[in-house]
């Protein structure tokens, strides 16, 4: 069985006048193509016979194929597979699990000898969608999903075993999908670069074809699935995409959610985009961390890239961010999120040292942070912001905050933006956050770099 290049589909379909000869001399050599046997979603086996040989020998036969309705050798959209030389039958069994489901390959047999080249009918066949696994049932044993497959979830699943998904993999999941990692549990999904997993929407046509057989009555859209939810284990996620989750989870719509007891986890290079906004404000974080994310040797979040979500993260105020991850789309850096910041919960630890260095988006403290032990500090350029209360500000022992660094409100759009998605509606005032307190001096801050606080 021979393995198809996925390049020779990959040129632009391009359209040619028909190799059909009329010349004296090729019109005895006969060349007819066989139909298409043994398609399945993997594999098709294709043929011909030359019937005639037209006085002179046969030194060539075979078959070009491709999306181009007019296959002719050495055409560079066209694949061509030589099958020998001579008169007769022939045929060859093609993987073709590389090709792009639902989609019409054309094909025709071919055969040279001294006066030419002729071809026989044109035939096509229409890859089928990648094999498909209903997911009814909890992971309760050690389970492997294979590349090439595609496994749709329309329930929540829960995990108490472990999973581990294969490169490549599609996993597509309905309006009550979602998973759940419980304690005993690990989800270990390992993509690549150039073969990552992806957990989208049943609707999402772009991944594996028409899924859920509607042809194009459906279109993804944000909300089509509930989210994952990491409630215990130690689970990995590399290079994988989480696509139109946030489907209402009791208020939260997130693409992931992290428990207390699931904080154990490695994300690296995944994409976090289309996730739902919600009504409330836990239910708009693309990723969910909060008070259970604080610990970067525990909680590895590095290479992400977060866009056309509403927030795209909330973690502890302990947590170190890798200034890495990304808040905008690669292919489009104009796309980025609705409040593109990082939220943060205001739980200061004991002896931790924190160490903010992000600078793409702001930082936006959700509360009056008291941190008296370990330390806190502010990179160049960063930006932090308060929501408008006294109750909003930092109260910090020895707290080291670069001079380029700004402490602001987060009515303030100059620096990083309009973080409360108001557009124009509001403007920043003095008094509007209660202020940077150090803890150490019994004194409140202030500064150039300090604005718009009460104290």
């Amino acid at each position: 069985m021979k393995n198809l290049n996925l390049l020779f589909i990959c040129f632009s379909v391009l359209f040619f006048a028909s190799c059909s000869n009329d010349n004296e001399t090729t019109s005895v050599l006969t060349v007819n193509t066989t139909d298409a046997i043994n398609l399945t979603a993997t594999t098709v086996t294709l043929g011909g016979e030359v019937v005639t040989d037209g006085g002179s020998a046969v030194t060539e036969r075979g078959i070009c194929m491709g999306e181009n309705p007019n296959p002719e050798k050495d055409l560079p959209d066209v694949y061509t597979d030589i099958l020998g030389s001579g008169t007769g039958a022939f045929s060859e069994t093609y993987d073709i699990s590389a090709l792009p489901s639902s989609t019409n390959i054309y094909f025709r047999a071919y055969a040279i000898n001294a006066n030419g080249i002729v071809y026989g009918e044109i035939k096509s066949f229409t890859t089928l969608s990648c094999p498909t696994i209903q997911v009814t049932n909890n992971i309760t044993t050690p389970t492997i999903w294979e590349t090439g497959n595609v496994y749709v979830i329309n329930s929540e699943i829960t995990i108490t075993s472990v999973l581990t998904i294969h490169q490549g993999v599609i996993v597509k999941l309905g309006q009550n999908g979602r998973i759940r990692v419980n304690t005993g549990g690990n989800l270990f999904a390992y993509g690549t670069e150039t073969n990552r997993i992806t957990f989208t929407s049943l609707a999402d046509d772009s991944y594996c074809g028409d899924t859920n057989g509607d042809g194009n009555a459906t279109s993804p859209q944000k909300g089509d699935w509930i989210n994952v939810y990491l409630n215990g284990g130690a689970s990995q996620f590399i290079n994988c995409d989480f696509l139109y989750a946030g489907g209402n989870d009791g208020g939260y719509r997130c693409a992931v959610v992290v428990s207390g007891s699931g904080s154990n986890f490695v994300f690296d290079g995944c994409v976090f985009a289309h996730t739902a906004n919600g009504t409330n404000f836990t239910g708009q974080f693309a990723f969910y961390g909060a008070n259970n994310m604080r610990d970067p040797a525990i909680s590895e979040f590095v290479n992400n890239v977060f866009y056309d979500n509403y927030y795209p993260i909330y973690l502890n105020a302990t947590y170190s961010i890798n200034p890495n991850n990304s808040y905008s789309n690669p292919d489009n850096p104009f796309e980025t999120n609705a409040r593109n910041c990082i939220w943060m919960y205001p739980n200061g630890g004991s002896n931790v040292n924190v160490n903010l260095t992000e600078t793409e988006v702001p930082f936006v403290m959700d509360g009056y942070l008291q941190k008296n032990t370990g330390s806190f500090t502010l990179g160049p350029g960063v930006v932090m912001k308060f929501p408008t209360g006294n109750t909003f500000g930092l109260n910090i022992s020895n707290p080291s905050i670069n001079p380029s660094a700004v402490l602001t409100s987060i009515k303030d759009d100059f620096w990083g933006g309009d973080t409360n998605g108001d557009g124009n509606a509001t403007s920043p005032a003095a008094n509007d956050w209660y202020g940077c307190y150090n803890h150490s001096t019994s004194a409140w801050m202030n500064g150039a770099n300090i604005l718009y606080a009460q104290n």
